[in-house]
């Protein structure tokens, strides 16, 4: 592959921009594209953004000149992040492109990255660009200038520990608390944020945290001034650690997304998710019904209980008639369990005024992160897929007894199979505790037993996550779009961890994730180094390359003509750990058969791992034409 087509691909920003295309500004206009004086300049891929090109905006300043803006609504410049590199694409007829206080980076054919202060003319307009300071800028033909901050430098000081606690919203066996205060966010066992109690977690560890709930239900974290950084000099690569209160035997998977805006979110990819039985970008509804007049709404509602939907939609008038003609049109059922399964019991339903007191005194509560009809105190965040929404239909804001039929969705969520599951569908029906606990290797929280080296990260790769206690750790290189794709991220500000099994296990209650402490991992003097990429070889098709962060993150996709029903993909590596889809290979080589029978679309994830050095993570996307 030619070393453009790398550029061109690099943090899959490719697009196709026709010459013609025209977007002028007006003096303090934001827009991206921007076309002045036959130049056109874009940040990243207007087809299909990602971030942080898609949060970057060219804002006028005089005719001419541009001041490059982060904003995440489009129209308010937000000082509160700035990203290290970004993709600019520049059209038009083009005689020079130069930098003042800017690095150019370009990428030989094996992703290795080159860095100047100077740069030619790229044929096919692609500029990989980063900051240097706040006097930064781009200059096009000598007359057209966009001018750029410096990048926000995330300290990511470890050890540290959340600034705040923005989100707690769980469905299950503790949301209306209990003698142990599982089910409150607060020191003083309550809900209810008050002048004389802060949120657990903010000074560390405490081992009375918050139980989770069935799937979907979450706690979201705000690390303020101290976001995670994606650090060269973490260990094995993990840049956070998250402690639950599991023992060996017990694992309650909980997935963990991580955004910088609140708005758009990315899921961590653990060790499960491109196995069979993981669920991509899936919302989930519960529905709490009590009285005839409720349990007429749908034959399947048999007794007062919470049932589950996975294809409910959130009516957006927030009447009584309306929700109930969307769960009516919903199909419903009780949790999954391994026993006779029954509706969840009503005291499984967060009681709404520990949500909201009344509409002209909201308080803090439960939080604040989801949208709730037109409620003017909750932000209008969307509850699109991979955003990580949370909506409560309920027509009735203010009485605590229910007046009618409630819903409580989540989006956005990846779902695993329960342990049990996995391993009856291994034929194995009664584990051992070993065998439980190592069914999620790594990027689960609440798995590993926790150990007392709080902030100190374990190696997730080396052993079987049954054998080594510390927590569950965490690398920000994990992060993947809704489509399964690796997304580069240098910080995130937010992290939410939320229960990512929907199972019931009778009288033990549901399998629900419990929280005790989050902190950002203890970094070393120095850089630690990548292991480097396992070697790929495709016995059929094409393969090109996206450099998302050289020597660590990649993207390939192979593609495959029609008339040609199968590959080979021959995957190898030398490194001390070295994983396929989150299965350990014994040996140097592994060669894995992809059939078109098995779908027109495969993911594979290849994971290599040496010593102290961070992760090599490359993810093979296998396409039939």
């Amino acid at each position: 592959m030619k070393a453009k087509k790398i550029v061109a691909l690099m943090l899959a920003l490719v697009m196709v921009l026709a010459l013609g295309t025209s977007a002028f500004a007006a003096t303090g206009d934001m827009s991206n594209p921007v076309t002045v004086s036959g130049v056109t300049l874009t940040f990243g891929d207007t087809e299909n953004p990602t971030w942080p090109e898609s949060s970057m905006y060219f804002k006028e300043v005089s005719t001419n000149s541009f001041s490059a803006v982060y904003s995440t609504d489009g129209t308010t410049v937000d000082t509160s992040y700035y990203p290290d590199i970004l993709s600019l694409y520049i059209v038009g007829d083009i005689s020079s492109v130069t930098g003042s206080n800017m690095i150019f980076v370009t990428y030989d054919d094996d992703g290795t990255p080159t860095e100047t202060t100077t740069t030619t003319v790229n044929a096919d307009g692609y500029y990989t660009i980063k900051p240097q300071s706040n006097s930064s800028t781009i200059t096009v033909n000598s007359t057209v200038t966009v001018s750029f901050s410096a990048p926000n430098t995330a300290t990511s000081t470890g050890g540290s520990t959340p600034a705040a606690v923005n989100g707690y919203l769980p469905v299950g066996q503790f949301a209306r608390n209990n003698s142990f205060g599982w089910g409150m966010l607060y020191t003083d066992n309550t809900n209810v944020k008050s002048a004389s109690n802060k949120a657990k977690f903010l000074d560390g560890y405490i081992s009375t945290g918050v139980s989770l709930g069935m799937a979907g239900g979450y706690i979201q974290f705000d690390m303020g001034s101290n976001p995670i950084k994606n650090n060269p000099k973490n260990s094995y690569g993990i840049d956070f650690i998250v402690y639950g209160n599991a023992f060996k035997g017990n694992p309650e998977a909980a997935g963990v997304m991580v955004s910088n805006d609140g708005i758009k979110w990315y899921t961590l990819a653990g060790s499960r998710h491109y196995m069979n039985g993981t669920k991509w970008d899936q919302k989930i509804s519960y529905v709490r019904i009590e009285g005839s007049e409720q349990r007429a709404l749908k034959s399947t509602f048999t007794a007062d209980g919470i049932y589950y939907s996975e294809n409910y939609n959130s009516p957006s008038e927030q009447t009584q008639s309306a929700i109930n003609a969307a769960i009516s049109a919903a199909n419903w059922d009780v949790v999954p369990a391994s026993g006779t399964g029954s509706a969840l019991n009503l005291s499984y339903w967060p009681e709404w005024t520990l949500r909201v007191a009344s509409e002209t005194n909201p308080g803090e509560r439960y939080g604040n992160v989801w949208k709730i009809g037109t409620d003017s105190h909750i932000p209008a965040v969307a509850s699109t897929a991979n955003n990580a929404g949370v909506n409560w239909d309920k027509a009735d804001k203010v009485t605590e007894t229910p007046n009618g039929a409630e819903v409580i969705t989540y989006s956005g969520l990846t779902i695993v199979p329960d342990d049990t599951v996995v391993l009856k569908n291994q034929g194995i029906e009664s584990p051992s505790q070993a065998q439980m606990t190592d069914v999620y290797q790594w990027g689960y929280a609440d798995v590993r037993v926790n150990g007392t080296a709080y902030g100190t990260a374990i190696n997730p790769y080396a052993s079987a996550a049954s054998e080594v206690t510390g927590g569950d750790g965490f690398d920000l290189s994990w992060a993947v779009d809704e489509n399964g794709m690796p997304v580069s991220l240098t910080s995130v500000k937010y992290v939410r961890v939320y229960s990512a099994v929907l199972f019931n296990a009778g009288i033990f209650g549901e399998t629900s994730a419990e929280v005790c402490g989050l902190y950002v991992a203890q970094a070393d003097t120095a850089n630690v180094g990548a292991t480097g990429f396992a070697t790929v070889a495709s016995s059929a098709g094409t393969m090109t390359n996206s450099i998302k962060r050289p020597n660590v993150l990649r993207a390939q996709t192979i593609t495959v003509p029609t008339g040609t029903n199968s590959t080979t993909l021959t995957l190898s590596s030398s490194a001390d750990n070295f994983y396929v889809n989150g299965v350990s290979v014994e040996g140097s080589s592994i060669a894995k058969t992809v059939s078109r029978a098995d779908g027109t679309t495969q993911y594979f994830s290849v994971i290599t791992q040496t010593a102290s050095k961070e992760a090599s993570i490359n993810v093979i996307k296998v396409v039939f034409q």
